[in-house]
């Protein structure tokens, strides 16, 4: 499944900030496992802790409010939406009220923290790092460690420098395909030709976004903010809106089933260990069949083993012989 990108967030944030910003907050369900859909004015946000928030359309049926969801509503009723804001070009979004801000952390398995006077009031989780802490009562610190804004080539490979840039995997590998570069060039082996193409792709691509939704057929496979290469052979279309085909590529994505995964890594592990035995079988059969084909030769060397004219290790129980 697709994971929403730096990019996609920044996006994603002007797109909602013409939508949503001036309007007052309705309320906030949980809709699924770390799955929240929140409504402000009349649009429905929909995110997906670690994964996506964009606009839908779609109406899961809400579950039973929880402590969190209770808290959040009984500090944001009503409240006046004044910007949304990327934090440090970084996969984090916060949605600023006229009495608290509501930060979304999407990076890893993410996060929903409610931010007032810049205290932490709330939080989908509590976490705690060397240099920060998810905690009520503890100042919002947003992680230190943030995108780079310019790429530095160094001697890894140049797709290790590209993926600190605050554009997602997928971009900086268009980049590197449309610049025809390989991914693991160390970066320090480009030649100044190759990082001014490089350079100027990675700008074409930061600079001209607009939402294209992939599909094999009728069935949406992909969306991204530029034609990407390796999906060329599939159906493209231009949509109105990031949201739009991102709600529809994840309404019409396939979940990923976590009991299908075991077994199929038990079935790999289960394969590597019968291929193992098959080259064993293959070793023990080359070694029989040698032996039988000079069975005359072995069978001499045994009795003259017997009679104390070979070399005999009785300690390894073994016999030298040359054949």
């Amino acid at each position: 499944m697709h994971k929403m990108t730096n990019l996609e967030y920044s996006f994603i944030t002007s797109e909602l900030s013409a939508l949503v910003v001036g309007k007052h907050f309705s309320r906030i369900r949980k809709v699924g496992d770390g799955i929240y859909r929140m409504k402000i004015g009349t649009f429905e946000i929909l995110c997906e802790l670690g994964v996506r928030l964009h606009t839908t359309k779609y109406m899961e049926d809400p579950q039973p409010h929880d402590k969190f969801v209770q808290k959040l509503e009984k500090e944001l009723d009503n409240a006046k939406l004044l910007e949304i804001k990327q934090i440090n070009s970084d996969r984090i979004i916060s949605f600023d009220f006229d009495r608290a801000s509501l930060v979304f952390e999407m990076f890893g398995k993410g996060n929903i923290i409610l931010v007032k006077e810049g205290t932490t009031v709330a939080a989908f989780k509590y976490e705690t790092w060397s240099d920060r802490e998810i905690k009520v009562g503890s100042p919002y610190k947003s992680p230190s460690n943030v995108p780079m804004e310019k790429l530095v080539p160094s001697d890894k490979y140049i797709i290790v420098s590209l993926m600190k840039l605050p554009l997602g995997k997928e971009y900086v590998q268009e980049a590197l395909l449309r610049s025809s570069i390989e991914e693991k060039t160390p970066g320090s082996k480009l030649t100044p030709e190759q990082l001014a193409e490089l350079e100027k792709q990675l700008e074409i691509i930061k600079s001209s976004t607009s939402p294209h939704l992939y599909k094999s057929g009728e069935k949406p496979i992909a969306f991204s903010l530029t034609s990407i290469t390796p999906l060329s052979e599939f159906t493209c279309e231009e949509t109105n809106s990031l949201s739009e085909a991102a709600d529809e590529y994840y309404k019409n994505v396939d979940a990923p089933n976590v009991d299908l995964e075991k077994l199929q890594k038990r079935l790999e592990k289960q394969n590597e260990r019968v291929e193992l035995l098959k080259q064993e079988e293959i070793a023990y059969k080359e070694k029989g069949d040698y032996i039988y084909a000079h069975y005359m030769e072995v069978q001499q060397v045994l009795e003259e083993a017997k009679a104390g004219k070979g070399e005999l290790n009785k300690k390894e129980k073994s016999v030298e012989a040359e054949i």
